[in-house]
């Protein structure tokens, strides 16, 4: 049988938008429309500190060593001190909200409604990359080996050259926001406001699977491996598409 809901916490004092599980699952971070996160200690998720002082609701997160990092409605990603709390830095640059983050060792992509993808380090809080292309808001980013995919209100998953900035590809076929990005192995997951979930191959650029009949409203989340996609909507199902066990809803 199912386990039971076993505590639930109120310390924020707006929505949580966000959440990020240490991968020693030691700690998890949640951030809030209140414009703080908050990091709770595992497993008991006791609040060990909040960290204040983005202007705007916090949007997403990204956890990098010993470095929480967040963005926000305010338009800045800030880089904080996991153990303190401190904030060590503000990345400015963006002229809109941080809608999404990604990294990849001391590396931080974020993606704008300004329409733009900047690339960071993390470090020095240096902005190493602009990608502009997209031609509206965009709310989502992956940052794997030296590519960048990202998607958002103009329907158009783009795939960029870290080391260039070169736009490699513009991939059509969602004919509404792409909300989440996900890869594994050179295949990439996308679900959309339009109700589908995409599976490109980054190589060949082209769509090789769609899935049109598992959602009955947008999708939030998608998460891919070798064998499987997990996707939530706000049809309140998570669905998994397992490429051998077939279709699973739950």
């Amino acid at each position: 049988s199912a386990n039971p809901l076993q505590l639930t916490k109120t310390h924020h004092e707006g929505s949580v938008l966000c959440l990020r599980l240490s991968a020693d699952q030691t700690f998890l971070v949640s951030g809030s429309s209140d414009s703080t996160c908050l990091v709770w200690s595992l497993p008991h998720l006791e609040p060990e500190r909040r960290l204040r002082g983005h202007t705007g609701g916090v949007l997403d997160i990204c956890l990098v060593k010993h470095y929480i990092v967040s963005s926000s409605r305010d338009s800045t990603i800030r880089v904080w001190e996991k153990n303190t709390g401190e904030e060590l830095r503000r990345l400015v640059g963006h002229a809109g909200p941080v809608n999404a983050l990604a990294s990849q060792d001391m590396h931080v992509v974020s993606a704008s409604g300004d329409t733009t993808v900047k690339l960071w380090d993390i470090e020095t809080g240096q902005c190493l990359r602009t990608f502009q292309g997209h031609t509206r808001g965009l709310a989502c980013v992956k940052l794997e080996g030296n590519f960048v995919y990202s998607g958002g209100q103009d329907n158009k998953l783009k795939m960029w050259d870290v080391r260039t900035g070169q736009c490699l590809s513009s991939l059509t076929g969602h004919t509404d926001l792409i909300r989440t990005i996900d890869t594994c192995e050179g295949k990439v997951v996308t679900g959309s406001y339009d109700r589908t979930i995409k599976v490109w191959d980054s190589k060949q650029n082209k769509c090789v699977l769609s899935f049109q009949s598992g959602h009955s409203s947008w999708i939030f989340n998608c998460l891919l491996n070798r064998t499987k996609i997990i996707s939530a909507g706000q049809d309140k199902k998570i669905m998994v598409l397992d490429f051998g066990q077939g279709l699973t809803l739950i």
